[in-house]
């Protein structure tokens, strides 16, 4: 009676155990979900941004001052540049400027520097958006670690290996319906990876400066591109 109630007791023990250990995985799982969709929001303003960008390039024509942008704005490379002859679809999904001005030169102007500064608006949003995601990325590693500090692993895996196949508890966990070995096998699956900004592959957020600081500058540039390209720019200001 007394060797029943022992282990009828230990296993009520080890159900409780593995129990919380379930529910508190569940609550990691979500936190990493919640990561993983907040990293699918900044891919997507990623994408904005790679259009502004591009709509920039477009207007200057050439790779010559493409690259007087890039010193104005204090870059060294063009970002996405590998991106803009293969892909052109982002041409589909900027919306068309209307320029106002008295000639075709003011207009093409005003289409520049309307261009940066909406180019600023999404670099801005893109930058507060990857902040929050390294924030999060922050604090589902500290859960994690904890997580992983009030569970010890090894012993989770010889509660369950200590049960029966039909046991409610490994039924849920497992399936119900695994051997001694395969069980022993996921005990390394089981643990959790960092999460990490870099798996997301988005670039690094860029410090553009404010539109009214380089606003004579980009203006000298749009009138160079206007006067070598005048009549290619009323395209673009029709």
């Amino acid at each position: 009676m007394q060797d029943d109630f022992i282990s009828a007791l230990t296993l009520e023990v080890k159900e409780e155990v593995i129990q919380n250990y379930l529910y508190e995985r569940r609550l990691v799982e979500e936190q990493i979900h919640y990561a993983e969709e907040l990293a699918e929001h900044v891919a997507q303003l990623q994408e904005m941004l790679f259009g502004r960008f591009a709509r920039m390039y477009d207007l200057l024509f050439e790779t010559g001052f493409i690259n007087e942008l890039m010193d104005i704005l204090g870059l060294k490379e063009p970002p996405f540049n590998d991106r803009i002859d293969r892909d052109s679809k982002y041409r589909k999904d900027v919306r068309f400027i209307k320029a106002h001005g008295l000639t075709d030169r003011a207009r093409f102007r005003k289409l520049v520097l309307e261009a940066y500064q909406r180019l600023v608006t999404w670099n801005d949003k893109y930058k507060e958006a990857c902040e929050n995601l390294k924030e999060e990325c922050k604090a589902v590693n500290t859960n994690l670690t904890r997580f992983e500090k009030n569970h010890d692993l090894l012993t989770i895996i010889n509660f369950l290996k200590s049960m029966d196949v039909g046991e409610i508890v490994k039924k849920h966990f497992m399936g119900g319906n695994f051997t001694p070995e395969e069980l022993g096998a996921i005990e390394k699956s089981l643990h959790f990876k960092p999460v990490r900004i870099e798996q997301f592959n988005l670039i690094q957020p860029l410090q553009l400066p404010d539109p009214d600081a380089v606003q004579k500058k980009l203006g000298a540039l749009a009138n160079a591109v206007y006067t070598k390209y005048s009549n290619r720019t009323k395209e673009l200001i029709k």
